[in-house]
């Protein structure tokens, strides 16, 4: 077996709304106590909203334990290995099921577990062969619906499959989920357009409810903790495991089609050659709604000229130290990033992203867009250019 080339840091964070929704409310209050005390007794209160970081360093030696779900209330996330790829991707309950009485967080949550499993049950036949992001998806819908799990509602979904061996990304894109590469200078070398129908209607996969009786809604509370669905275990039996799998794959989503939901063949794919220190930034639009990519740009620059300066530290102790000290940086940018979506979407007046599509699109709409925010980062590593640096070291921070 090849060593791979390439290694990477991937940096999770996520905040429901609720969560976020809670946190700003204490924020204010504390705030107000503030004002109320002397100029000389003020002290600054930190603007930290409770969002949930993980991070990981994905290489040949490093351990590696995949995650198939989180409580980000209507948004979920994955990642899986599967040979030298690392599959990864974010997904967003369409919030419009609540009306319905349908959480769409088991929906989302169960779409990213049955994407998991896609991806390491991919057939590869070499360690260097490249996971197909769009084959994934679509094995993993095709799975829901041969499962028959009353998982019922839409989602959108970003999946990004990274080849260690190439440096290769591939990405399948159905709705507003969407992604930004940055280059080794933090600057936006391609930024991803959302997939919609028209204003705020974004391409989504669909498991129509069989009953059309009203359910009760859900607290949002009841959403943190909702329960969602994993694939079944693999038959033990080879010849029915076949059949499985040949059924699933059989499935053209043409009952789905011919009523006008969308299907993963509706999926955008497109190819990327990553380079040594570049950053992939994928997330729900609870980001990009109200970040502007420029903001990104800024906070990448940030963090990371601050890992450049650790990896060019000659004194440090061990070297993995060092590791650990980059890696930390590296999710305090995933964290900054979410933390910056939620500073933005309180503000009635900014002129946020979703804003300026709605005028656009003809609507009158001022401030940013509450919502679940999940944001997945990975720092490209090529280690046949160890002495790479990381650019403008020299930038103040």
């Amino acid at each position: 077996m090849l060593t791979p080339r390439f290694q990477t840091v991937l940096a999770s964070a996520w905040i429901s709304k609720r969560v976020a929704a809670k946190y700003v409310q204490e924020y204010i209050k504390q705030i107000r106590e503030q004002g109320k005390q002397p100029e000389a007794k003020r002290e600054v209160i930190a603007f930290a909203p409770p969002i949930q970081v993980q991070v990981l360093d994905v290489g040949e030696s490093a351990s590696y334990e995949a995650l198939d779900a989180i409580n980000g209330g209507e948004d979920s996330l994955f990642h899986a290995r599967i040979k030298q790829n690392l599959v990864f991707g974010v997904s967003d309950g369409v919030g419009g099921w609540n009306e319905s009485g349908i959480d769409p967080s088991v929906f989302s949550r169960s779409l990213t577990a049955y994407s998991a499993t896609a991806a390491e049950r991919s057939f590869l036949l070499h360690d260097s062969d490249e996971a197909d992001p769009k084959d994934i998806m679509r094995r993993a819908f095709a799975s829901m619906r041969y499962d028959n799990i009353p998982a019922y509602g839409s989602a959108t979904e970003l999946v990004v499959s990274l080849s260690l061996a190439s440096g290769k990304l591939r990405t399948a894109q159905l709705g507003d989920s969407t992604y930004v590469l940055l280059d080794q200078k933090q600057k936006a070398r391609f930024v991803s357009t959302e997939q919609q129908h028209r204003f705020n209607m974004p391409f989504q996969l669909t498991i129509p409810p069989i009953s059309e009786v009203t359910l009760k809604p859900r607290s949002e509370d009841a959403k943190e903790s909702a329960q969602f669905f994993r694939p079944r275990p693999l038959d033990d039996d080879p010849k029915e495991a076949l059949r499985i799998r040949k059924e699933i794959d059989a499935d053209d989503f043409a009952d789905l089609s011919s009523v006008g939901f969308d299907a993963p063949t509706d999926a955008r794919e497109n190819t990327h050659t990553m380079a040594h220190n570049e950053v992939v930034v994928a997330a729900t639009d609870g980001l990009f709604d109200n970040v502007r990519v420029d903001e990104v740009e800024k906070l990448a620059e940030r963090f990371m000229q601050a890992i450049g300066k650790i990896q060019n530290v000659k004194d440090v102790p061990a070297l993995e130290s060092k590791a650990t000290a980059t890696s930390d940086l590296f999710g305090g940018l995933a964290y900054s990033i979410a933390a910056q979506a939620v500073a933005n979407y309180i503000q009635g007046d900014l002129r946020s992203p979703f804003a300026e599509r709605a005028k656009l699109a003809g609507y009158s709409f001022t401030g940013g867009k509450p919502d679940d925010v999940t944001v997945m980062l990975a720092w490209i590593k090529d280690t046949s250019k160890p002495d790479q640096k990381i650019s403008n070291l020299s930038a103040k921070l």
